[in-house]
């Protein structure tokens, strides 16, 4: 979908789905769409929505950018009329990330419940927990609630696919890999016309203490996210399909690439400079 000048474009929702580098790239959209009014979903839909509606008439007008978790259908006429993109990843890899964020107690709902200091993988792994199981689909399929089982379990396995996949490609206007993220980046640029992106990556997880996967962990993950697994492999062959199609990409990701490096070499030098201090001797 080619569209001519951001500035032209009505309204823009990012739809996120945990652990999908989509806290990185909202960073680079909020640079691009700098002094566009925002709206942020939490994965709360029924606050959100709620949130939205006390905005003022022309508070709501005024949203040019809707970012945050929530479904395909979220119950805001606006974000839902929108033009939408989103990220995918490898639901394996996705699950594996989002276990070692639970395990390095960074999110807060599930720190009470599964706290860090006596994690056990297995036993968060048999939780049920909607985050752990075809969550993609699920936010790709869902109305009004982010990781909620009550739709997808209403349908075949290859029905939950179908419907998933033909959102995708059908009703999201793009989307990018998190395993290819910087061709999807550049992807997303030539078809919003933005200038060259730049970004430094956030929320990584910590090299350090990390989660131990036996190969009885991979298995229930990959048990638990099979439909996943077939909305990834088919949107990842059409994505480089599409790459290929594209053949001026990669000559724009060599340069992105560049600048994308000066970029974060800079942003590391000013933050050394803003953190020396008289006495600490740097």
């Amino acid at each position: 979908m080619a569209l001519s000048s951001p500035r032209l474009i009505r309204r823009l929702r990012f739809l996120h789905i945990p652990r999908t580098a989509g806290t990185t790239f909202t960073q680079i959209l909020l640079r691009q769409y700098r002094g566009k009014a925002r709206f942020q979903f939490t994965g709360e839909i029924g606050d959100d929505v709620r949130r939205y509606n006390d905005l003022s008439e022309s508070e709501r007008e005024n949203v040019f950018l809707f970012i945050g978790h929530a479904p395909i259908a979220t119950g805001v006429p606006a974000a839902d009329g929108a033009t939408v993109i989103t990220f995918l990843r490898d639901p394996i890899a996705r699950v594996r990330s989002f276990c070692q964020h639970v395990y390095a107690g960074k999110v807060l709902y599930l720190r009470d419940e599964f706290p860090p200091e006596s994690f056990d993988l297995g036993r968060f792994l048999r939780s049920g927990k909607g985050e752990l199981s075809n969550l993609q689909t699920k936010m790709l399929i869902n109305r009004g609630v982010v990781g909620s089982p009550y739709l997808i379990e209403k349908m075949s396995a290859s029905g939950a696919r179908d419907l998933a996949l033909e959102n995708l490609l059908h009703r999201i206007a793009g989307y990018g890999l998190q395993e290819r993220f910087d061709e999807s980046v550049i992807a997303f640029s030539a078809m919003l016309n933005w200038s060259i992106p730049v970004y430094v990556s956030v929320n990584r997880s910590a090299s350090s203490g990390r989660l131990e996967f036996e190969p009885r962990h991979l298995e229930q993950i990959a048990a638990l996210n099979a439909i996943d697994a077939e909305v990834y492999e088919t949107a990842k062959v059409r994505f480089a399909n599409a790459q290929r199609d594209r053949r001026f990409i990669q000559g724009r990701l060599a340069m992105f690439r560049l600048i994308r490096r000066l970029f974060a070499a800079r942003v590391s030098a000013a933050s050394r400079i803003r953190g020396r201090t008289p006495s600490d001797g740097r």
